[in-house]
């Protein structure tokens, strides 16, 4: 109109600014998605321990398949969308800055959901955290632990060495007598002192010490009469209970004073008899006691004793009628025994027995469903105090097991020590490297590379955290202890730079 005010129409304007606003988001979608390919390759490729992982025995974590197939499905359709989405936008803001800067931008973004889906996916992992220096000289070799407060003492064939279980710092170090080996152990440690005893090649296992577990101090030492043929490290020839260091001999049964290593009691066994293996807990000890006429079998018996006084209680006869082949105390309490005869046709069975020593159930090594492999082969685990594969919780006897014709075993089972029967079977996932008793009466199971936990009552087995990185180093036949802050540590036999001596791995 004539001498009026000239409006402008604003509205192409606004529309072209929706339109820059709108395809500039749409820009930052299609680098995120860009991001989300960069981010599962990472993820992905670094995810596999070694470079190479797959199998029963070197697993690779759960999520590993699925998020490599996610990275090459993100980079075809993110390179996709970024040259469709900055064409587009270059159509209505020309220029190269921009686009590169949104593209970034969704990039950068894409980092924490991608990490948050692969966590998801994988599912929880621990790493290697650290490893103890390899044990010198190479000849050597682990015969046992024991496990306090804080801290691992690993008994070697050279003398005892204490481990921090935060960092794998050694603590103390003792060494074995001149020209002695470490042939037997104590199961537990009673007051801060453990028992140790060592041999020479070839000669008796009759030199005996009392070891503060705290300092690496020798408190004492014994001489004993040790028998003949007991050079190599040998399972249950010491045991520690109710302030008495309790030690076989050739042909008795004698007790120290566990702090100050007097002599406080003696039991002979009587002609033709000697000691196989002891336990002592609650204030019972109880030794698997075999009798022969020349080189003739007559018996294998339970003797029952009183730790503190030596007091002779009960006799007991095992269901054996030739020599055994193998004893092992499963438990102490309640008190259950491996005993395998030569005989092949003899007993080959857990045994177990109530408080007055009567056998009260038996479980067969070998059934038409799976073997029982309490143990790993001689020579590959530790010999003075296995590390068993086998773990009494309550009247449960939970082992690994292997169907006929396997030689791993991949899976576990509980059998009542009561009726003999099994009462759960579970797939572990991957062979069955070791069982741990943790608080709350649950079990600890390495399997396949993993640590879950199993319910002893009901069998059910919680996946838990896959080793990703260290599980190379774990040998068949190492001891699992809980560590600190959730962690875990890994006790393997040799240690001599195969594996390392201790290994220790945390989230």
């Amino acid at each position: 109109m004539p001498g009026g005010d000239v409006v402008e129409d604003s509205r192409p304007a606004r529309r072209t600014a929706g339109a820059v606003w709108g395809r500039a988001l749409l820009v930052v979608v299609a680098g995120l998605v860009a991001g989300l390919a960069v981010a599962f390759h990472w993820f992905g490729w670094t995810s596999i321990p070694g470079n190479a992982c797959g199998g029963s025995f070197s697993p690779c974590p759960d999520g590993t398949t699925p998020t490599i197939l996610l990275a090459f499905l993100c980079s075809f359709v993110g390179m996709g969308l970024v040259t469709w989405r900055v064409g587009e936008l270059t159509r209505v803001r020309p220029g190269k800055v921009l686009p590169a800067v949104l593209v970034v931008t969704g990039m950068v973004l894409a980092f924490w959901p991608g990490w948050q889906a692969y966590a998801w996916m994988r599912g929880p992992v621990v790493d290697r955290a650290w490893d103890a220096p390899v044990d010198r000289p190479g000849t050597v070799k682990g015969v046992g632990n024991w496990v306090l407060d804080g801290a691992v003492v690993r008994a070697r064939t050279d003398g005892l060495t204490s481990y921090d279980l935060a960092d794998g710092r050694e603590r103390w170090s003792v060494d074995a007598p001149v020209r002695g080996s470490a042939c037997a152990m104590s199961d537990t440690v009673v007051d801060g002192i453990g028992v140790i005893a060592f041999g020479r090649e070839d000669e008796p296992c009759d030199t005996v010490w009392g070891v503060d577990t705290t300092s690496g101090r020798k408190v004492w030492e014994r001489k004993i009469t040790g028998g003949a043929g007991f050079g190599p490290p040998t399972d249950g020839r010491v045991a520690a209970d109710s302030g008495v260091a309790v030690v076989l001999e050739d042909t008795a049964v004698r007790g120290f004073a566990l702090r100050a290593g007097v002599p406080r009691w003696k039991l002979d066994l009587g002609e033709g008899c000697s000691p196989v293996v002891a336990s002592a807990a609650a204030g019972r000890t109880r030794v698997v006691v075999q009798c022969t006429r020349g080189s003739a079998f007559r018996s294998l018996e339970l003797v029952s004793l009183d730790t503190a006084t030596g007091t002779h209680v009960r006799r007991t006869a095992l269901p054996a009628e030739s020599r055994w082949e193998a004893v092992m105390v499963l438990s102490a309490r309640p008190f259950a025994l491996w005993l395998k005869e030569k005989d092949d046709r003899g007993t080959d069975a857990v045994l177990a027995f109530d408080d007055h020593d009567r056998l009260r159930g038996t479980v067969k090594v070998s059934e038409r469903e799976e073997d029982l492999r309490m143990t790993v082969d001689a020579g590959r685990g530790f010999d003075a105090r296995p590390a068993l594969r086998a773990v009494v919780v309550g009247d449960v006897l939970v082992t690994a097991v292997t169907k006929p014709g396997e030689a791993v075993p991949g899976a576990v089972s509980g059998y009542g020590l009561g009726s003999g029967r099994r009462l759960w079977h579970a797939g572990a996932g991957g062979p069955v490297t070791a069982l741990t008793r943790l608080n709350g009466n649950r079990l600890a199971v390495l399997a396949g590379g993993r640590i879950g936990s199993l319910d002893p009552r009901t069998g059910h087995l919680a996946k838990g955290p896959l080793i990703r990185e260290g599980a190379d180093d774990v040998a068949e036949a190492a001891q699992l202890v809980p560590g600190l802050d959730g962690g875990w540590i890994l006790v393997n036999p040799d240690g001599t730079g195969v594996t390392p001596p201790l290994l220790g791995v945390s989230r």
